[in-house]
């Protein structure tokens, strides 16, 4: 698509985006061992000059095997959540202060991730993704959130903000998705979900 071209995400692109993601088997990965079971919540937006796609920026902490980076709201399964679904909603609205189910809706979930990140290889996690249908308020948590940030989808879909780089894990080259926006880098498990989610989408916006 020209960097140029936009187009609205009509409420029937948003219907054919929701039969797509529910026409299809996502793959769930099943591993022996301890694993960390976890979700995250890609969230859409219509404006107009375009669709949105909303990232925070994780705060530099030590602990946190994500520390700085730019990712999708989420985090850890905990005992309470009957499913990974409600895991995203609910560290969604830990993590910027908004429930998803109140403010948009979840159209349907990809496929899960093995991070690369040798500090989060025992994660295992599951992306959904949702859609606004409201104007919000965010109220991000600060030990989680350094920054709320709205990208354009037609920026993330110019190949001129796309970098297909090779990085190293065991030993055996794997393939890195980052996608650049002003002083941000898109990398790591969020830029294969990103990569995922336009190999689906792309001819929908």
């Amino acid at each position: 698509m020209p960097a140029v071209e936009t187009k609205k995400m009509s409420q029937k692109t948003i219907e054919k985006l929701e039969k797509l993601l529910a026409a299809r088997y996502p793959h769930k990965l099943t591993v022996e061992g301890d694993f960390v079971h976890a979700a995250v919540m890609m969230i859409l937006k219509e404006e107009p000059e375009g669709s949105s796609m909303l990232f925070i920026k994780r705060p530099d902490n030590d602990s946190d095997p994500f520390s700085g980076h730019v990712a999708f709201p989420g985090g850890k399964m905990k005992g309470e959540d009957s499913d990974k679904l409600e895991t995203a909603v609910r560290e969604t609205r830990e993590e910027i202060g908004i429930d998803i189910t109140h403010s948009g809706r979840v159209l349907g979930e990809l496929d899960d991730v093995n991070p690369n990140n040798p500090r989060a290889r025992t994660y295992i996690v599951t992306p959904y993704v949702s859609i606004l249908k409201e104007e919000v308020t965010f109220t991000p948590c600060d030990q989680e959130v350094e920054e709320v940030l709205w990208v354009p989808v037609y920026h993330l879909m110019d190949k001129k903000n796309f970098k297909l780089r090779l990085r190293e894990r065991d030993g055996v080259l794997r393939e890195d998705y980052a996608y650049m926006y002003e002083r941000y880098i898109i990398w790591g498990m969020t830029g294969r979900i990103l990569r995922q989610f336009f190999t689906l989408t792309e001819h929908l916006f």
